[in-house]
């Protein structure tokens, strides 16, 4: 093993868990703030925050399992076969993807809040007539996620698997793109300080999130040195901190967040 990929290890070992850390203590304080928090709405937001949390460990354990097998690692070389065989398909459908469909459910009854704390109930980028279309596109991202597991984890290779594995995140990114924006000018209108603080951190979150992604792809390492795998691991990291920074600013100062006008 190289002395770049030792390093390139060692770096992805650090960042997993640092977001560890955060993670855990971003699912803490949504769960404990809860309980001091009265108004129906924050009480909702801390639950779903400390539970996405949770799912996050999951899915982001599996991740960077894989990505340190493909590395190399020899003590990880049977999770690695793990998750390339049908086995892992368990993981991948049972825990990364539950992960995918609930923050998606979480952005809708977001962008969903958002135009009821607006007294004129006004539309949002056309949140209300697209809502079909966001969640057609993330029928079709579970739909095309569970076909590429075909190709994935049991070797399947035909038109449609093949179809799946080169897009089925495109549909998912279209929705998450979509309520992103959706989010950003909601936030921008609300005149609640408390919710627009909050919302602002699922923001950047979430863009965070957008960047790792993609840099995610494989094709990205094309040519490119191993150590740049170190990309998408430090935008996870960066979204980590944003899901605790999210978590604290449900935080009551000095008293009970009181329901908005």
């Amino acid at each position: 093993m190289s002395s770049e990929t030792t390093l390139t290890i060692l770096i992805l070992t650090v960042q997993f868990g640092i977001m560890v850390i955060m993670l855990l203590y971003s699912a803490y304080t949504a769960f404990t703030v809860r309980k001091g928090l009265v108004v129906p709405l924050y009480r909702s937001r801390a639950l779903w925050l400390g539970i996405l949390a949770i799912l996050w460990l999951g899915t982001l354990a599996i991740l960077w399992l894989g990505t340190l097998g493909m590395l190399g690692v020899s003590t990880l070389r049977s999770a690695m076969d793990y998750f390339v065989s049908g086995r892992g398909e368990v993981l991948w459908v049972g825990v990364v993807l539950p992960t995918f469909i609930v923050l998606l459910i979480w952005l809708d009854r977001t962008n969903s809040t958002l135009i009821r704390l607006d007294y004129l109930r006004k539309d949002i980028v056309g949140w209300k007539k697209a809502t079909p279309l966001y969640w057609a596109a993330v029928a079709l991202f579970v739909a095309l996620y569970i076909i590429m597991q075909g190709y994935d984890q049991f070797g399947i290779v035909n038109s449609l698997t093949l179809f799946s594995y080169d897009y089925a995140t495109v549909p998912f990114g279209i929705a998450l793109v979509y309520a992103l924006v959706v989010l950003v000018v909601g936030s921008i209108r609300t005149r609640n300080l408390t919710f627009r603080n909050h919302i602002k951190w699922l923001g950047l979150s979430l863009a965070a999130l957008l960047f790792a992604l993609v840099l995610s792809q494989p094709a990205i390492y094309s040519g490119i040195l191993v150590i740049l795998f170190i990309l998408p691991g430090t935008m996870f990291l960066v979204f980590a901190y944003f899901w605790y920074r999210m978590a604290r600013s449900l935080v009551p100062v000095n008293k009970l967040i009181h329901a908005p006008a």
